[in-house]
């Protein structure tokens, strides 16, 4: 330092306030961007036109057509068309995750890393927040399998791009709590003998203050409410999915445990839902329906999920989820005697086969689709 010449540290000083007051207006123009378009957005229809929004940028249908020949041909022989496919891919997110991507991306490594995190833990709040308030406009535009699979898309899409950032998302968050101040005043005021000069603990003043207000801390990580929202969203897709897929199997189900939840164990076999014919028909409707419904979920999913790992990794949740199902139907069939509301040995039979060929039907179509 003796040997830099005062020149060169006067330059140093200016370059070093200059570089400062940049990071200070960035951060500023960072936090207005956050406010405006994440914090405080209203989303219109359009930004919220799913699944029609993923069509336009795929070239694909919810029947579940792929890009058509000429468009892959394209793509194919032209770098331009890849460049503008992925544009409208980028265009098909919803808008406040494209904005705390876009700006967290142009303020990494530029700002102090501690006041990264706090505007990257911020922004990551405000967006799951939106996210959510979206996929509950689409579940009563589009259906609830649509918003499902519109906030697994956006939630793993923003954990996979806040990967390469390696932060952590975590703070302790202070805050004055005065719901005892109420009490404190009160005995503040009903104490004559109050000392408000004493220069001691029992200083009536301190004691209002120590007794009044007191302090609260919350531990704040976005990066696991992150991963908390997509484990939620996941298992309400997989829920969802396992009862859409096989809907009067799971009634029948639930009709069940709900009787003898109610102490109805001995009367069970008699009740009109338990009737031969009844769950007969209730197998019968499974396996007609079941293939066009698993086509129905496996197309509404290639829309939404590119990766097809992901699409397997929901799948097989559903697949055991309707597995346990028929395990407990069987268990119910098999409690049934002959002559009693329907049952024969030869109905009983075919039916306990019929929930064989429900549960090959579903592993055959999931794995033929992976």
């Amino acid at each position: 330092l003796a040997s830099i010449s005062p020149t060169t540290m006067a330059a140093a000083r200016a370059i070093s306030s200059v570089i400062a007051d940049a990071q200070e207006r960035l951060i500023f123009c960072a936090n207005s961007a956050l406010m405006k378009e994440v914090i405080r957005f209203k989303a219109t229809p359009q930004d919220l036109n799913y699944p029609e929004k993923l069509m336009t940028s795929s070239g694909s249908t919810v029947g579940g057509e792929g890009p058509t020949t000429a468009t892959a041909a394209a793509t194919e022989n032209n770098d331009d068309d890849a460049v503008q496919q992925q544009l409208q891919v980028y265009e098909s997110w919803f808008p406040p995750m494209r904005s705390v991507l876009r700006i967290l991306s142009k303020i990494f490594r530029v700002v102090e890393p501690r006041v990264f995190e706090d505007i990257a833990r911020e922004s990551v709040q405000a967006c799951t927040r939106c996210l959510k308030d979206g996929a509950a406009y689409i579940m009563q535009r589009s259906g609830v399998r649509h918003a499902d699979l519109f906030l697994v898309k956006h939630l793993l899409i923003l954990r996979e791009q806040l990967s390469p950032f390696d932060i952590e998302l975590r703070s302790v968050e202070r805050q004055l709590d005065f719901s005892d101040a109420g009490k404190a005043v009160s005995r503040f005021l009903a104490n004559r003998n109050r000392r408000l000069f004493s220069m001691s603990t029992e200083n009536a003043l301190v004691t209002l203050l120590r007794e009044g207000v007191s302090v609260q801390e919350a531990d704040v990580d976005s990066k696991r409410d992150l991963e908390d929202s997509l484990r939620s969203a996941c298992n309400d897709f997989i829920e969802h999915t396992s009862k859409s897929i096989a809907a009067d199997l799971f009634l029948l189900i639930d009709q069940c445990k709900g009787h003898v939840a109610s102490g109805g164990t001995a009367t069970l076999k008699s009740q009109p839902f338990m009737n031969g014919e009844t769950v007969q028909s209730i197998f019968d409707r499974t396996l007609l329906s079941l293939e066009e419904h698993v086509s129905d979920v496996t197309s509404q999913m290639s829309l939404y999920l590119d990766n097809p790992a992901t699409q397997s990794i929901l799948l097989k949740p559903v697949n055991r989820k309707i597995t346990r199902a028929l395990e407990e139907a069987r268990r119910y069939i098999g409690e049934t005697k002959d002559g009693e509301n329907g049952w024969e040995e030869e109905l009983r039979s075919n039916v306990l086969g019929m929930t064989t060929d429900v549960e090959s039907e579903v592993k055959r179509a999931i794995k033929t689709y992976r």
